[in-house]
């Protein structure tokens, strides 16, 4: 029983007519008539009474009549849905994200996807969302990990410069840049060692090479915490330069380093050894277009 017969058998039972059914089909009466026999043999049924001129449904046929209503309506629905996924929309796509990636690169996707499929997003550590990548309950992870690993695809998709945060009445805060050195004597609020971004091993050595060993009085993984302290006058703190664009940061200065000039990167980060379902290589491409490199 295929869609073909669901249709042809809908059409007589709506006209009441062999030939009616076949001009609105496009086919001729006889296939129509031998069809409409077939069906009912691999049925074993009567779908209709022909003891009169007109086609009447039977109390079987009748029922029938209903179910393939449903079964077209469903093959039809089954089809806009399959449509929808090959071009990237329905679905869920889980990404591993950091809190700068939340805040600087999903709100794009979202606005990209609109309501065609699902975001989910997961925190956690690097190493562990790595794994969760490698399993496939991830589909995608942005991270500024400075990740080696020869089975995954690795790809900048967010340059920055690193800023020095200060607090608000902080005399350095008028500048457009200062040196590191400057900043010697200051309470520093610094990102905590992990294998999540590299940062802390960025922000000791600069200070080291700038010829001197940080005041730290806080270690920490994520940067909004640090810039509220900041904003309180709790020390200085270095932050990605995105951070600048939230509103927390018009409440303190962020000062560019003259020297040294630091940096920090965003991964774009997918298993070369999995094929990724079409919403979340449409993700993909499209991080890659607005934010990286093709």
């Amino acid at each position: 029983m295929d869609e073909h017969r669901l249709k042809c058998f809908a059409a007589v039972y709506e006209l009441g007519s062999v030939s009616a059914a076949a001009v609105r089909l496009h086919m001729t009466q006889p296939p129509l008539s031998m069809l409409l026999r077939k069906l009912e043999d691999e049925l074993g049924v009567q779908l209709f009474d022909r003891s009169s001129k007109r086609l009447v449904p039977t109390e079987v046929g009748q029922l029938f009549y209903v179910r393939a209503r449903a079964m077209l309506a469903n093959m039809e629905s089954t089809r806009r849905e399959l449509r929808k996924v090959e071009r990237g929309a329905g679905g869920v796509v889980n990404i591993g994200c950091p809190t700068a990636g939340s805040l600087f690169v999903i709100p794009s996707v979202m606005e990209e996807v609109k309501h065609e499929c699902a975001i989910h997003v997961h925190e956690g550590e690097a190493g562990l969302m790595l794994q969760r990548l490698r399993e496939r309950s991830l589909d995608l992870l942005i991270s500024r990990s400075r990740l080696h690993a020869p089975e995954m695809e690795v790809c900048p998709i967010l340059h920055e410069p690193l800023l020095v945060a200060l607090p608000p009445a902080h005399p350095l805060g008028q500048r457009h840049s200062i040196r590191l050195e400057e900043l010697k004597g200051e309470r520093f609020l610094i990102h905590r060692s992990s294998a999540d971004s590299g940062l802390h091993e960025v922000e000791m050595q600069a200070c080291q090479q700038a010829g001197f060993v940080p005041n730290v009085v806080y270690l920490g993984g994520e940067t909004i915490p640090m810039l509220l302290m900041v904003q309180q006058g709790l020390g200085v703190a270095f932050a990605p330069y995105s951070f600048s664009q939230l509103q927390l940061a018009q409440q303190m200065h962020m000062v560019p380093l003259e020297e040294p000039v630091l940096t920090t990167c965003l991964n774009l980060i997918w298993s070369k050894q999995h094929v990724l379902a079409p919403a979340a290589e449409r993700v993909r491409r499209f991080v890659m277009q607005a934010f990286g490199s093709t």
